[in-house]
């Protein structure tokens, strides 16, 4: 690894920033098959733990490479935390991953900024199956970005969804301050609204890297209101999502 200038390979100067919340199980799992599968050496590997347990810096040590950790004092959220690691990030590139992924194949960093350099409405790449997301978008079209097989998405599909995401991918650091504080925009999808708005969408490698693994395994964000577990309690929320959207649709906030 480098700090602060170009990696020999690839020239791709970038920070892998992860959110961990006390599954280390799968924090293990995530950080040896990314760290196996990395392309491009990291300027650094910073993982920041939002369930406040310091059990993570034992994780952290296993590493086969060096890993910074820092540990929230008391649970922020989401995006208080990317809020407060990306803060301490200075590379041009971000690659932004959770603590229950598995990577499988080699080159997606190098691909991903060849697809970020060639198109600048682009806001991130993400490296998961297309099959796997939302049905919306599983009819996309196979392109070749700055000579990598990608699916740019079409963010006419949905009034909030495909302007940006959370999912393992590489970003731009210029672009999520341009944002920031993203806790104050909101959700994930509130987010996404935030980049789509300013002509952003997000793309899909051709050739997926990564698998989820946390599927049963969720925590729930103490800034968000609990999931839904009553039938009137899931009616409501649907309620709320169908308006919240159609206020989009209409060009609202």
């Amino acid at each position: 690894m480098t700090k602060g200038g170009v990696p020999e390979a690839g020239g791709v100067v970038y920070t892998v920033a992860l959110t961990s919340c006390g599954r280390f199980d799968l924090l293990d799992a995530t950080l040896r098959s990314l760290i196996d599968h990395l392309d491009v050496p990291p300027a650094e590997i910073v993982v920041i733990e939002d369930g406040g347990d310091t059990r993570v810096r034992e994780v952290a040590a296993r590493q086969s490479v060096p890993v910074r950790v820092m540990v929230n004092e008391g649970r922020l959220g989401q995006m208080a935390s990317i809020d407060r690691v990306y803060a301490t990030i200075d590379t041009p590139y971000i690659f932004h991953c959770e603590d229950d992924w598995e990577f499988f194949r080699k080159g997606f960093i190098a691909e991903s900024a060849r697809i970020l350099e060639a198109r600048p409405d682009i806001s991130m790449v993400s490296l998961r199956d297309l099959k796997e997301l939302n049905p919306l978008v599983r009819a996309s079209v196979l392109e070749e970005v700055g000579g990598v097989a990608c699916y740019p998405l079409d963010t006419r599909l949905h009034p909030e969804y495909f302007g940006y995401s959370f999912n393992p991918g590489l970003r731009r650091l210029s672009d999520f301050r341009a944002a920031a504080p993203i806790e104050a925009i909101g959700g994930e999808e509130d987010i996404s609204y935030w980049f789509r708005k300013r002509g952003f969408r997000y793309a899909v490698l051709g050739n997926p890297a990564v698998r989820h693994i946390g599927w049963e395994r969720h925590v729930d964000d103490p800034t968000k209101p609990r999931r839904p577990r009553s039938l009137p309690e899931r009616l409501a929320r649907s309620v709320r999502k169908r308006v919240k959207r159609l206020r989009r649709m209409l060009g609202g906030a």
